[in-house]
């Protein structure tokens, strides 16, 4: 069911609606331009979509045709679910209403060419969890562990796709030894400034089966 109180936002062309207490953070726009460039012949899938903003960055900023977003929360696939019928991009992206570990059961293996999740960065078992059933299952491990996400991913691009996640530096060694368990190669590491001449607070990731790692320039938010 949708709420009558949205919050509406332009994303390029098209305009982008979700739950009124929620707003677009630069978290998924870090990592739409991590990914890009992007050909129309790619397959990109989102996992953990909510309302389908990084969707909907891809279909504004490249010429991918096959945008698939998966989400489990019912309200936020709604959401996800309009924005594609009011902006008419149901021959580009895809609404899917399920639980990411379980797609193995829908999808072949390396049925993509490129991963993206901007995942919950609390990991399961720590700090508090928000009463609010949307709000927790956004920001903490609920309904999946990094690494149950990294297991899917890889399967989801097969043996020759990427994988790319914006995530917290405080776990940028669970998500490296995630990657190498999982026999995934980091090819591309970026660390986010929130802040000038402060640490970093978050990092941006490739990998896929084979490469070599390169450090690109930092992003300095201020």
């Amino acid at each position: 069911m949708i709420h009558k109180k949205v919050a509406i936002e332009k994303i390029g062309p098209y305009s982008f609606i979700q739950g009124s207490g929620q707003k677009v953070t630069n978290d998924p726009l870090l990592l739409v331009d991590f990914v890009l460039p992007l050909n129309d012949n790619d397959r990109v899938i989102d996992l953990g979509t909510g309302a389908g903003i990084i969707p909907f960055l891809l279909a504004s900023k490249s010429p991918v045709k096959q945008i698939t977003g998966v989400e489990i929360d019912r309200e936020a696939c709604s959401f996800f679910e309009r924005n594609i019928a009011e902006n008419g991009l149901e021959h580009r992206v895809e609404a899917v209403f399920a639980d990411y570990r379980g797609l193995k059961s829908i999808y072949t293996e390396g049925s993509f060419s490129l991963v993206v999740a901007n995942p919950p960065y609390i990991k399961a078992g720590a700090g508090r969890v928000s009463p609010e059933k949307q709000r927790a299952v956004a920001r903490s491990e609920v309904k999946g562990t990094l690494k149950e996400l990294i297991d899917i991913s890889k399967y989801l691009v097969g043996k020759k796709g990427r994988i790319a996640f914006v995530f917290p530096v405080a776990r940028l060694f669970e998500m490296l030894g995630e990657a190498r368990v999982a026999g995934l190669k980091v090819r591309r590491l970026r660390f986010v400034h929130t802040h000038h001449m402060k640490p970093a607070k978050l990092f941006l990731i490739e990998a896929g089966q084979d490469g070599e790692l390169v450090i690109e320039e930092p992003v300095n938010l201020i």
